[in-house]
């Protein structure tokens, strides 16, 4: 039996690293095959826990806090007692931060660990000198430690690693989903539309991620608020949760507008609020490569992405990207021009172009059992 740590550098709840993983495993010919999560923080996703547990695994936390932009260092003596004390043939490191994909690596080859991976799956709002000296410093414990570095893009490569190993090393593995599950279903829109409230001619607006610096909701609500001087029957429907939910639930309330937009939680249904929607947007400050642009864009949704986002999500053309500093009018009109638009089935060219989640977990399955 080969055991597998899927390791993650920051909580494991909803967000695009734990969608990626899962979609892995809930795809992927497991026989023969053992795996368990790691966090060294916490796990507050109850479906997820219940899938792991499913499979003969576990999720593994410290319970330490999560205290994103500060030192990393605290996880040292908990990773090296844990993997003192779990044995892994394989580790596949998941991180948006430098540090985390060092020290995982470092503590894992320490204790015996036979492949390590790296994976990067986001990059930064800009390259900064201490995002270069980080780059510097862990390459190096990286070189002595890590077997295959994976990232999401080229983009979320740049962030994370030094030039040379980006240019020798990297291994794009691209964010697949389920065709079939993204898959636009009128019955389905209807029905949650019906439960959400939304009347026939409504032109629902949908964003889904973390409600924080990096996804820029604040920049959507202004958006948005352009949106419905013009288009009475604009709504807003934003699926997560986050740190700075509250802030732009305020927001909103200020601007009068509460009674358009629902703030819906973190759901473990993605793909059925995605059909409820007319237009999806992402104004992130910085990306890898989000998964929620494919899921969008496989569910027909015309989409719109800040040029912050890598244009390797410019997977079908529905995909669309305008500057931040771009006018709010401008984003405003791109998206209105989608009122009309008519959704339709883009499995083929979603598996055409490499993101058919059935075909990567197959790959990373081979990958771990060192046939590829």
């Amino acid at each position: 039996m080969l055991k597998v740590l899927e390791a993650f550098g920051e909580p494991i709840s909803h967000g695009g690293q734990e969608s990626f993983v899962m979609n892995l495993i809930n795809n992927m010919n497991l026989e023969g095959i053992h795996i368990d999560l790691l966090t060294p923080y916490y796990c507050d996703n109850t479906t997820y826990k219940r899938r792991i547990s499913s499979i003969g695994g576990d999720i593994f936390t410290f319970g330490l806090d999560f205290k994103p932009g500060n030192s990393r260092f605290n996880i040292c003596k908990y990773l090296d007692v844990f993997f003192r004390d779990h044995s892994y043939d394989v580790v596949h490191v998941h991180s948006g931060s430098i540090s985390i994909l060092g020290l995982f690596s470092y503590y894992a080859k320490k204790n015996g660990v036979k492949k390590v991976i790296v994976h990067s799956h986001c990059s930064v709002e800009r390259i900064t000198i201490k995002n270069k000296i980080l780059r510097t410093i862990f390459s190096t414990v990286m070189k002595n430690n890590v077997d295959a570095y994976f990232a999401c893009s080229k983009l979320a490569a740049e962030a994370k690693f030094t030039d040379s190993i980006v240019n020798n090393s990297v291994r794009i593995i691209k964010n697949g989903v389920n065709v079939h599950k993204f898959c636009y279903d009128e019955i389905k829109r209807e029905l949650l539309r019906s439960e959400l409230g939304y009347k026939e001619n409504d032109f629902v607006i949908g964003n889904v991620g973390r409600f924080s610096y990096q996804k820029n909701h604040d920049f959507l609500i202004d958006i948005f608020s352009s949106v419905i001087e013009k288009e009475n029957q604009a709504r807003l429907l934003l699926v997560g949760d986050g740190e700075l939910k509250k802030d732009i639930q305020l927001k909103v309330q200020n601007l009068g507008i509460e009674d358009r937009v629902i703030f819906t939680g973190n759901v473990d249904n993605v793909n059925d609020y995605m059909q409820a929607m007319d237009c999806f947007i992402l104004t992130s400050r910085f990306e890898g490569l989000p998964i929620v642009g494919v899921e969008a864009q496989a569910m027909g949704l015309p989409c719109v992405f800040s040029d912050s986002i890598t244009h390797e999500l410019n997977i079908t053309d529905l995909a669309n990207f305008l500057s931040l500093d771009e006018k709010i009018d401008k984003w405003r009109d791109i998206i209105l021009s989608y009122k009309t638009n008519i959704r339709k089935n883009m499995s083929s060219v979603i598996t055409e172009q490499g993101y058919n989640v059935a075909e990567q977990a197959d790959n990373m399955r081979r990958i771990y059992l060192n046939e590829v």
